[in-house]
């Protein structure tokens, strides 16, 4: 069988660029030429801690699941016109049956799958690969006038789009962010496009504070030494993803306010202020990945011209994978880091 060649995470800091088999094509189902790779945030967490939260590496896993790429095979069941078509890939495959998908909440189906994850056990192997299977279903065609490195950006960006839907309409409203990170910066982006009256973002570093700025942030705050610089915002949202980030949080937002948990926080007991949340009657919301409408959503917008340039640090060959972890890993100076997938 033809082989690939894949980024590969064996544990925590073992992270190899090597071959793989070729998946077969089944029914329903097409093969895509990998063109780009984006490096996230739980990539990250694999490469450094071996983890994700309580989701642990137990066999080698190809990582990725922001990619985007062009149509090279289809199986049974697929028309073959769409051979040659370019495309992003939607890495959640949700069940489509249980009452949680009939409802639209297919981001927190119990029986759905999601690209280069070790929730489950055998893995679900990555898209950080030269050719990439998958169903039909989860392919979202882009025009070609959005470029692959643009393109790519869809998955992170629904994620923030689902954070936003789960706190309401921020039309007029005062935005804050806790976390100056890819998620962090297009929450702003979002929000800021939407007509929120103002968005403070908040970071524990200057120079990710510098991107916020540029995607819209009308005030940003080091927070380093304490938050009591923050102000009071009708939704807040932590996307630092650290139980401090969370305290910050609940202690920035006004009465009545809405705080949306969008940051994977720690497999442990976090502690929180449970008589603030009580007396100023604020909502505390989960925010988990996204549905299918919001990745279209993504792609729709990205295609519209929501400008994501400057949050794009490098872009790297997959052969130096390595090279491009360890500087996505430098919050000082990288912010997104892409792997360039196509050829060898």
């Amino acid at each position: 069988m033809d082989r690939d060649r894949a980024c590969v995470i064996h544990g925590a800091h073992d992270l190899r660029v090597e071959d793989v088999e070729r998946q077969p094509v089944g029914t329903n189902e097409v093969e895509v030429a990998v063109a780009v790779g984006g490096i996230c945030g739980s990539d990250l967490s694999y490469f450094l801690k071996g983890a994700v939260g309580d989701f642990r590496v137990r066999e080698p896993m190809v990582l990725g699941h922001e990619v985007v790429g062009i149509v090279a095979k289809t199986g049974d069941g697929v028309d073959p016109r769409m051979v040659g078509r370019r495309v992003a890939i939607n890495p959640s495959r949700p069940c489509g049956r249980c009452v949680l998908c009939q409802a639209r909440r297919d981001n927190i189906c119990r029986d759905g799958s999601f690209l280069g994850s070790a929730a489950p056990f055998p893995h679900v192997q990555g898209g950080f690969r030269e050719r990439l299977v998958i169903q039909a279903s989860q392919l979202v065609p882009i025009p070609r006038r959005l470029s692959f490195e643009t393109a790519v950006f869809a998955e992170p960006l629904a994620v923030a789009i689902h954070a936003l839907h789960r706190a309401g309409d921020p039309r007029d409203r005062v935005v804050i962010v806790i976390g100056a990170g890819p998620i962090g910066a297009l929450l702003t982006l979002v929000a800021r496009h939407r007509g929120c009256a103002s968005a403070t973002v908040a970071d524990l570093r200057d120079e990710p504070l510098q991107t916020a700025r540029l995607v819209g942030a009308t005030r940003t705050v080091n927070t380093s030494t304490g938050d009591e610089g923050l102000e009071p915002g009708d939704m807040v949202f932590e996307a630092s993803g650290t139980p401090g980030g969370l305290g910050t949080a609940l202690r920035s937002v006004s009465r009545g306010g809405t705080v949306v948990q969008v940051g994977l926080l720690p497999g442990i007991p976090v502690p929180v202020p449970g008589s603030l949340i009580a007396t100023t009657e604020l909502t505390l919301q989960g925010s988990f990945r996204f549905t299918g409408a919001e990745f279209q959503e993504a792609v729709t917008l990205l295609a519209d011209g929501l400008d994501v340039a400057p949050l794009l640090t490098a872009r790297i060959a997959l052969n130096s994978a390595l090279e491009a972890f360890t500087l996505a890993s430098d919050r000082a100076a990288s912010l997104k880091v892409q792997l360039i997938v196509g050829g060898r």
